[in-house]
């Protein structure tokens, strides 16, 4: 393989992926040919501000450090780099490699005869022996020094740990009502307990397992204890229900199905769970609202869009006042795109606009992770396996709570040490994504390995 340029070590080293390419294509700078076969081109990995793709491969010699910017950080390339740096990426040169300088052979030293040794009285310790005992401070002060250096660096990391934690989160309404432990809390709780004591609808979009749904559950249960002139519900007959979302799903999947009666030849509505709360109240959760397709969207936009709701059967049902509706997705209705969510659906602006004021930009938190799971260990290697593969445009490799929480039960219930559990959790990764995001070949290896099976 061809040896990288100094341009493509320096690049390299400000955090920029550069690769003799192994692919033929067109450079969209200077339209010369990007070849994948020997002699190979050097290229690396920028964002062009004008082209729609996150980021395209190029010659390393067409890059314009104020122009061109990094794939993931989005800053251009001169922000990356030292002065000196910057002078070898836009002259081209490879710096001057300095000639050794030879070396000079010494002349080997005459021996002299050897001195006699100096005799070495030893004395002994007495009480008043001021040597001794600086003897013996000097043996023991090391380790009183390495004892008390691991209690303060154990302080001092507990300390951190506190501080970046977020606290059990406890909500205290107007007047004398008592306060409501909500416990722990996503960042984005706030934001989507005003929404619901509103009543405004609200698409909280985010990447899978971020802790959506499970806070949708804890709205439900503030707003059934907040009292009713604060937002709270007025009803005790409201209900939690989730609505799980699918390309496949049938609009009798959302309103409910028509039974035939076997006796008269009739068919009657059997209300589904959603009907049952938009009439009653309470929080409806339309769990992966981009799944939706075609009709079966248009039947949930009637839930969202008016303060009634026609069922098959012609009746009509009346829309509670005590109704908080919220969608979650993974995408803001794009479609799938770039991201790890193939199965996303295009939401046009009409349903889009049902949310209008209620739009939540949901995202993973390290410091809710952190308490969620209360082993750092574990915490630690998925949030560095996360920005590795994000820095590497791994995009599909989703690291969420889910896999730290299956960590945690397999290290305090099974006893895995944790070398198990990182094979375990990169089991579904292939071997060329395991070494781009830094792991060595003999651990791709062992992870990957087949366990049993015929031969």
């Amino acid at each position: 393989m061809s040896k990288q340029t100094q341009k493509s070590k320096t690049l390299r080293g400000g955090a920029f992926q550069t690769k003799n390419a192994n692919f033929d294509s067109t450079c969209k700078v200077c339209g010369e040919a990007i070849r994948g076969k020997t002699p190979k081109c050097s290229v690396v990995a920028v964002k062009i501000p004008t082209e729609s793709r996150k980021q395209t491969w190029i010659h390393v010699d067409c890059i314009d450090i104020d122009f061109h910017q990094h794939p993931t950080k989005g800053s251009n390339i001169r922000d990356h780099f030292s002065t000196h740096s910057i002078k070898i990426l836009t002259e081209g040169k490879d710096e001057p490699k300095t000639p050794p300088t030879p070396k000079e052979t010494p002349p080997m030293p005459k021996k002299d005869a050897p001195k006699p040794k100096p005799a070495v009285e030893i004395k002994p310790l007495t009480g008043g022996d001021d040597n001794g005992g600086a003897v013996l401070a000097t043996l023991v002060a090391p380790h009183i020094i390495g004892m008390v250096s691991g209690h303060v660096d154990s302080a001092i990391s507990d300390g951190l740990a506190n501080l970046s934690l977020p606290r059990p989160l406890v909500v205290k309404p107007l007047g004398d009502t008592d306060e409501i432990k909500v416990g722990l809390a996503h960042p984005c709780f706030d934001h989507l307990l005003e929404m619901g004591r509103i009543r405004q609808n609200t698409l909280a979009s985010g990447p899978a397992g971020s802790g959506k749904t499970f806070a949708a559950e804890q709205v439900f249960n503030t707003l059934s204890a907040l009292p009713s002139a604060q937002g709270g519900f007025d009803s005790d007959s409201v209900r939690f229900t989730v609505v799980s979302c699918h390309n496949e799903m049938m609009p009798s999947d959302i309103v409910g199905p028509m039974i035939p009666n076997i006796r008269d030849g009739t068919e009657n509505h059997r209300m589904s769970e959603a009907v049952k709360t938009y009439r009653d109240g309470g929080v409806l959760v339309w769990d992966e609202f981009d799944r939706l397709v075609g009709g079966t969207a248009v039947a949930a936009n009637m839930a969202l869009a008016n303060d009634s709701w026609s069922m098959p059967d012609g009746t009509t049902i009346k829309r509670s006042p005590d109704l908080y509706i919220l969608a979650t997705a993974n995408t803001l209705g794009q479609g799938k795109g770039r991201s790890p969510y193939g199965a996303a659906e295009v939401l046009d602006g009409a349903t889009l606009n049902r949310f209008a004021g209620g739009i939540i930009h949901w995202g993973y938190d390290r410091a809710f992770e952190r308490q969620l799971i209360s082993d750092d260990a574990i915490t630690s290697f998925f949030h560095d396996l996360r920005d590795k593969a994000t820095k590497a445009g791994l995009f599909g490799r989703i690291i969420s709570p889910r896999s730290m929480q299956a960590a945690h039960k397999q290290k305090h219930i099974l006893g895995w040490n944790m070398e198990r559990i990182r094979k375990v959790a990169v089991a579904d990764w292939s071997a060329k994504d395991l070494q781009t995001v830094g792991f060595e070949k003999a651990f791709v290896e062992s992870a990957l390995a087949t366990n049993g099976g015929a031969a």
